[in-house]
């Protein structure tokens, strides 16, 4: 399948267009004292013609009590029938916006690329905001916060690192958590298929 680039789309996201589009998948988290378990995502990447991207994510915990297992590959009518029997577990709304170039803008990798910088700032309903600094270099992205803002009500979350890269077509990606008076540490990650050409 031939990649194409959305039509509208900034030229500022350039780098970031493959993300563009509808994800679904599974993956596992998992923590101090929280149990392994399984979950599935749906992830969406859009845009309104502005130099940004609008994200959605959105975990279901499976039941695996009452599922058989959890398949590999994203069903149709049974990844429906997955989250009949699934719970929310989180929910987040993000932007991703390309910081412009500073400095001398020089190669800095042995291929000869320069990565893209990014600020990514990330809101979910348990009381976080957190603002993520990163880079794109070609289908890989890796991110850490630079701040991690919280209610009153809020768990304690003091730092986050994340990854994504486009493998295989798939989007695969993981997230390091420092929370509860843990250090940084594997919490989650998870593989997602495109559900629509963006």
């Amino acid at each position: 399948m031939t990649f194409r680039i959305p039509e509208g789309l900034a030229p500022e996201l350039y780098p970031l267009a493959w993300l563009v589009g509808s994800w679904r998948g599974y993956g596992v988290l998992a923590y101090p004292n929280v149990p392994e378990q399984p979950f599935v995502q749906e992830m969406s990447f859009d845009h309104d013609g502005g130099p940004y991207l609008r994200c959605t994510s959105t975990l279901w915990m499976v039941d695996v009590e009452h599922s058989e297992s959890v398949p590999q590959e994203m069903p149709g009518s049974e990844g429906a029938d997955l989250l009949a029997k699934a719970h929310v577990w989180s929910s987040e709304s993000a932007y991703w916006r390309p910081v412009p170039k500073r400095g001398t803008g020089a190669e800095d990798a042995a291929d000869g690329t320069t990565p893209t910088e990014l600020e990514v700032l990330v809101a979910d309903p348990s009381g976080h905001l957190s603002v993520y600094l990163g880079t794109v270099r070609g289908p890989r992205i890796e991110l850490a916060t630079d701040a991690v803002v919280r209610t009153a009500t809020a768990a304690e979350v003091s730092a986050a690192s994340r990854m994504y890269g486009l493998v295989h077509g798939e989007l695969m990606w993981a997230e390091d958590l420092a929370a509860f008076g843990h250090e940084l540490q594997p919490y989650a990650s998870g593989r997602l298929s495109r559900q629509e050409a963006p």
